[in-house]
């Protein structure tokens, strides 16, 4: 699979706000990775369920993860759970991603950060972590969902009944090479039911990927739902572009309110799926 990255990648804008949830060291991966971002809603209806939350590249850092991680819990009444999956900035190139100039960054990641933070290892925390929540906290069903870099292991933890009960994959990155072709096998292994929040014209997951994903699903009759975010400017350019439901602008209308809508679908699915 292609570690080809586009600038929607890299392109981020800080949001406004105060986190109101917690970190929680004791439920860490440790091995040098930080503490847990949870997020607890007001009114908890569901204390045995929980929500496993995959960030991009840029992790646990950024406020923009803790933010919507917050906006989740409290709509779908479930405890919203945001491990560091990678762990601060390193020079090495180990890490979370820095917020940088892009130019900068497309360097950084080329050049340094693929080769220190391989995907199976991702994985293997990714399968981890749950294994913490079921063993530390006690749930007894978990539900993901995975921006951009964390899309693919959303979609991959699909494939383990044991692990989840169903996942929402955010304009995934990773799933397609840098031709636009699906990564078949593990959409092709996906048995729980999954929502797809995509963007039109996405280069990171292509129209012919998300049509191959798509018929896949159909074929193997695994419940799905693809939602595809569309507004064009004067010159035919897509408004909504990759990486919107959590980089995405705070002053453009149109992007704020594309924002929102992901947000209200992937709070809708965890709400069906657990019958809130």
């Amino acid at each position: 699979m292609s570690h080809d990255i586009h600038k929607h990648c890299v392109s981020i804008e800080l949001h406004s706000g105060e986190p109101k949830g917690k970190l929680e060291e004791d439920i860490s991966l440790g091995e040098g990775l930080g503490a847990t971002y949870v997020a607890t809603p007001s009114v908890q209806v569901r204390k045995d369920k929980a929500v496993f939350y995959i960030t991009d590249l840029f992790g646990i850092t950024i406020v923009n993860h803790k933010l919507l991680a917050d906006a989740i819990a409290e709509e779908s009444g479930l405890t919203v759970y945001v491990p560091d999956l990678l762990g601060k900035p390193e020079p090495s190139g180990k890490g979370a991603v820095p917020v940088g100039e892009q130019a900068d960054l497309f360097k950084y990641l080329k050049e340094k950060w693929f080769a220190q933070n391989p995907l199976p290892t991702t994985s293997q925390r990714c399968q981890d972590f749950i294994k913490v929540l079921k063993e530390k906290r006690g749930f007894t069903s978990v539900a993901v969902v995975g921006f951009c870099w964390g899309g693919r292991f959303a979609a991959e933890l699909a494939s383990h009944p044991e692990f989840i009960d169903g996942a929402v994959i955010v304009h995934p990155g990773f799933l397609a090479d840098h031709n636009g072709n699906l990564n078949k096998d593990i959409v092709e292994a996906i048995n729980k039911p999954t929502l797809w929040v995509l963007v039109k014209d996405d280069m990171a997951f292509p129209e012919g990927a998300r049509k191959a994903a798509h018929e896949i699903l159909e074929k193997n009759k695994v419940p799905n739902t693809f939602i595809d975010f569309e507004s064009k400017d004067g010159s035919g350019k897509n408004r909504i572009e990759h990486g919107f439901a959590i980089r995405g602008s705070e002053s453009d209308p149109i992007v704020v309110q594309a924002r929102k809508e992901a947000k209200d679908h992937v709070v809708k699915f965890f709400r069906q799926l657990y019958h809130i």
